[in-house]
């Protein structure tokens, strides 16, 4: 009778836990634009003092097609302040079957990358099912231990196109831990001690999908979010308070306190390099060019070292660090000829603003150095070997930047950018027709700034496929052949870079009876006619505005006269400008193009002339010239 009632309990168990009841029927609502369903979240951070923690998350997620099978997969971080003490997990089918449970032993555990030094790794699983739609449960729980340096957000949506039925998060601290919350969404919270436990809760309820459209804003502007972060705090022993960015930068500073001292002969050798220098601005273009050829970047997340650079001494001898150890060493070097500077942090990516008066770690990601000089501030990014001194990279032009001040404290300050007008690209085209339809001629392309910096490798690489994949992708010339191809290479803070080449291609002329039709433009403009879709849910934004002018000389066979020509455009918007002119000289046709793109958030209500514009430039761009037999 025991064995019997062992079993029979066991029984009510599982179909408590693994019942076979069916999927949830979801409200239409929630199945507008997704392509998976968070049915349930809750989670629970619990802290018992500054170093340690335990994080409890159970999640039941509806996969609909297989465009959402990425949200059924599990992925966490583990290291030296994380650790994985439970997991279990669920796979439903549509009629509530359980076709399997996963634990523990069913994860992948691996470093995160070849290219680190860290200790940290990464805990997967691969949700695999063929039929959809299917429902995966996790509940998994973490140890935090060493030091609490920020909390998980909470995050009900992940991602585009992922709805959320019902989302809840607590967390519970000692009464002496000062916590902050940053809310950009109308969510439940409440606020309430409970004797010495100080308790926060959040929660939501049916939270539409976000569809993503071209040109959207940041995700992580547009999802439903609340940042939470300590006031006070400790992490790795190391101690401070977070309560603003200036008390962040001053923990920082006590992070490089004593790690910027370099040996004697080093600094004997780089007083050396520099001793014939004429000004401050030719000593640090010397330094950098010099840290650029004598080390590699490698990423370093040892212990406290996502925060703190290993020693300069350190790097100056293995030649290798990371955005830390870099910009530390470049701050030691300057510092040993003279010249002061600023260990900084910053977001390198698509986000460029801070959350507005909420300091917290996760929003920085780099480090970069600022070396204020009498006219201007040079930004120096220190782990690139190629990139030209004093050009600000895209991926940090225009951001926000915390910079440790030289009193040891934080001070927000913005990273300059570039005007559209400087991020401009040149193309030249000089193409002569013969009476068969076979184009020959030369071509030149030259571009600056943010165009450089994302061209410049295929255009100066050595690989000769590498170079003819970047020209193919430029033009649109069938069986093109190249040959003479040569390029010249600027690397000034005002970095541009050009390729010429010679070419010709067959069936560049449609010839029908005694008229050719040619291409007024073979160049390859990009896809401008991006927009599809008759209704627009989110506002569009422009990150990177540019200018492209294009000159293309068509010399036509003596043979043939000009039937038909398109016309000239000129078009002006608060987005961008468009001018195309043709002018004939004899048998010489001259077409000129410039697009200009503006950088700028605009309101979704403007969609339809901003897809208006984008579909005129890729009609422009398409258009042919007639030419007759004489």
């Amino acid at each position: 009778m025991y064995k019997y009632l062992i079993c029979f309990i066991y029984l009510l168990a599982s179909v408590a836990l693994y019942g076979n009841s069916p999927i949830p029927n979801a409200a239409d609502s929630l199945k507008e634009n997704a392509v998976a369903i968070v049915e349930n979240f809750e989670a629970s951070f619990i802290q018992s003092d500054l170093n340690n923690a335990t994080y409890k998350e159970t999640k039941v997620i509806t996969v609909l097609n297989k465009q959402g099978d990425r949200y059924a997969n599990f992925y966490i971080n583990g290291d030296n302040f994380r650790e994985l003490k439970d997991f279990s997990g669920v796979i439903k089918n549509s009629s509530g079957t359980v076709i399997k449970k996963i634990g523990k032993k069913d994860l992948t555990i691996s470093s995160i990358s070849q290219q680190m030094a860290t200790d940290m790794y990464s805990i997967v699983y691969e949700c695999k099912v063929p039929t959809y739609p299917y429902t995966i449960e996790y509940s998994y729980q973490e140890k935090w231990k060493n030091g609490i340096i920020f909390y998980p957000s909470f995050s009900p949506i992940e991602g585009y196109m992922q709805s959320v039925k019902n989302a809840s998060y607590t967390i519970e601290v000692p009464a002496n831990i000062n916590l902050r919350s940053n809310i950009n969404f109308d969510c439940n919270s409440k606020d309430e001690v409970v004797g010495n436990k100080h308790i926060y809760s959040f929660s939501a309820k049916n939270l539409k999908a976000i569809n993503s459209e071209p040109l959207s804003p940041p995700f992580r502007d547009l999802y439903p979010r609340v940042l939470i972060a300590p006031s006070n705090f400790c992490y790795d022993s190391q101690c401070g308070d977070m309560t603003d960015w200036k008390g962040y930068g001053i923990w920082l500073a006590n992070l490089l306190k004593g790690r910027d001292i370099l040996p004697e002969d080093v600094s004997n050798n780089l007083k050396n390099l520099v001793k014939d220098a004429k000004s401050d601005e030719e000593k640090v273009e010397i330094l950098y060019k010099y840290l650029q050829s004598n080390s590699r970047y490698v990423s370093i997340q040892l212990g406290i070292g996502g925060f703190q650079p290993i020693p300069a001494a350190t790097v100056m001898k293995s030649g290798f660090g990371d955005c830390k150890g870099l910009s530390n060493v470049m701050k030691a070097m300057l510092n040993t000829v003279g010249i002061s500077s600023n260990y900084c942090e910053i977001y390198s990516g698509e986000r460029k603003h801070f959350t507005k008066d909420f300091s917290n770690i996760q929003e920085t990601n780099h480090a970069i150095l600022m070396v204020p000089l009498k006219n201007d501030s040079l930004w120096l990014e220190c782990t690139s070997q190629t990139l030209p001194f004093g050009y600000i990279h895209n991926n940090i032009a225009g951001h926000d930047v915390l910079v440790v001040t030289d009193s040891g404290e934080g001070k927000l300050c913005r990273v300059p950018t570039y005007s559209d007008e400087q991020n401009k690209q040149f193309s030249n085209l000089i193409i002569n027709i013969s009476e068969d339809g076979i184009a020959k001629g030369n071509m030149v392309f030259t571009n600056h700034l943010h165009s450089y910096a994302s061209s410049v490798h295929y255009m100066t690489s050595k690989d000769r496929t590498e170079v003819i994949e970047y020209i193919n992708q430029n033009m649109k010339l069938p069986k093109i052949q190249i040959d003479n191809i040569q390029v010249t290479e600027n690397k000034t803070t005002s970095p541009s870079c050009s390729l010429s080449a010679d070419f010709s291609a067959q069936d560049f002329v449609n010839k029908t009876g005694t008229r050719l039709f040619i291409p007024i433009c073979p160049l390859n403009k990009g896809s401008y006619n991006i927009f599809s879709s008759n209704v627009r849910n989110l506002d569009i934004q422009i990150n990177n505005g540019f200018s492209e002018s294009d000159s293309i000389t068509i010399n036509i066979p003596k043979s043939y006269t000009v039937e038909s020509l398109p016309k000239d455009i000129s078009v002006k918007t608060p987005f961008g400008i468009l001018k195309a002119q043709i002018k004939i000289d004899g048998n010489k046709i001259v077409y000129t193009q410039n697009i200009d793109i503006f950088t700028g958030k605009y309101s979704k209500e403007n969609y339809n002339e901003i897809k208006a514009f984008f579909a005129e430039i890729s009609q422009a761009t398409k258009r042919k010239l007639v030419l007759k037999k004489i």
